[in-house]
């Protein structure tokens, strides 16, 4: 018994402990948002089928994967890649992301032969991208999806050389968790929008 000396449960823990109301509901909403990101699977490929963009024709083909976790900074997320395609010289990914107590959010993430593909057609339009609410990310890795100053900023006319020069490049929306319903339409727009600025 000495090893659980230093174990102690506060009284928030301990009635979360007994509380089966918070689990179950849990599993609706992950169901829910599951569903939500299968309808905004089709409209993106919509999108896709519409767009005149030249993107690797094994995008449109791959089949948009959805995924869950429990632990990006310890709390769950749903994942659509979508359209999106990743091997070691080449990532093309449009990452639709429900992250809990968060944001949805929609991201572009192109580097090795993807970005070196498209690289100057965004700096060339990339006035159409300004003004818009799009944060790009300034972090040394492209792993991680938070908001805060050390990872995404808004986008902004100083980042034009910053495009030119990356080694990947992440271009980024969100809204707020309360604005679910419009979830499908503003990850469709923003796709529409990203293809076509790399044309």
């Amino acid at each position: 018994m000495d090893s659980i000396k230093n174990i102690d449960f506060t009284k928030k823990e301990l009635s979360l402990l007994k509380d089966t109301d918070f689990l179950l509901a849990k599993i609706k909403i992950i169901e829910k948002v599951n569903a939500l990101l299968v309808e905004t699977r089709k409209e993106l490929f919509q999108a896709i089928k519409k767009s005149s963009s030249n993107i690797p024709s094994e995008l449109e083909l791959k089949k948009g994967k959805i995924s869950k976790g429990e632990y990006y900074r310890g709390l769950p997320y749903l994942v659509l890649d979508c359209p999106a395609y990743f091997s070691d010289k080449n990532i093309f990914a449009y990452r639709t992301m429900f992250w809990w107590g968060n944001f949805f959010s929609s991201t572009l993430h192109l580097q090795g032969e993807s970005l070196e593909k498209y690289r100057n057609n965004l700096v060339t339009n990339f006035g159409n991208l300004l003004n818009k609410e799009i944060y790009i990310c300034i972090n040394t890795t492209p792993w991680e999806y938070h908001y805060e100053k050390d990872n995404y900023v808004l986008l902004d006319n100083f980042h034009k050389p910053f495009i030119t020069n990356c080694n990947f490049l992440k271009l980024s929306k969100k809204i707020e968790l309360e604005n679910w319903y419009s979830l499908t339409d503003f990850s469709k727009e923003f796709l529409e929008l990203l293809l076509t600025n790399l044309k």
